[in-house]
């Protein structure tokens, strides 16, 4: 009888390709949901990281055109993907210059203040669209046009992110600080 005992302890090839189906089985399931889950990771931060970054250009644009005093490029009326207007400066009477390039990585703003240039690049690693259309709009309350720019910004994620993320958006800014006065027909 221990003999019969003895023999009916181990395991034979059976039970341990059975057991080994079944831990290979578990370990796909949750290997698959780890991988689901980090697709959405990925998904999740490119999202944001395009959000962040077209947030934080747009804003710098916004206060840029909210200081002009002249818009230089595009002309009134063109659109361009670079564009170039005078500012008045915080606390003096100077004027500065700011332009925006677009690169092949990004958007570069260049301030050119008291014959200093200060250069920065915005949206580094994204790919980025950008265009600048300058217009007139007619004031009928009094003699005077209001200049703005329209500005159209995309941006998408990278490659590195796997995902196909884009933002895109386009947005009216009314240069406060110019006021044409309307030609005699």
């Amino acid at each position: 009888m221990k003999q019969r005992l003895a023999m009916r302890m181990g395991l034979t090839m059976v039970e341990l390709a059975i057991g080994l189906i079944i831990v290979s089985i578990i370990f796909a399931a949750v290997f698959n949901l780890f991988s689901i889950g980090l697709r959405g990771s990925n998904k999740g931060m490119a999202h944001l990281t395009i959000m962040e970054g077209a947030a934080i250009l747009l804003s710098q644009i916004e206060y840029d055109l909210l200081r002009a005093s002249s818009v230089k490029d595009p002309s009134a009326g063109a659109s361009d993907k670079d564009a170039r207007w005078e500012i008045l400066l915080e606390d003096t009477a100077n004027t500065g210059i700011i332009m925006y390039n677009l690169l092949a990585d990004g958007i570069e703003r260049t301030a050119d203040v008291a014959g200093k240039q200060h250069k920065y690049v915005y949206c580094r690693g994204l790919k980025v669209g950008l265009r600048f259309q300058h217009v007139i709009l007619p004031d009928p309350a009094n003699a005077q046009q209001k200049v703005g720019m329209w500005v159209e910004l995309s941006v998408e994620a990278p490659e590195k992110f796997a995902t196909q993320e884009k933002f895109s958006m386009k947005r009216l800014i009314i240069c406060k600080n110019i006021l044409d006065p309307v030609s005699p027909p």
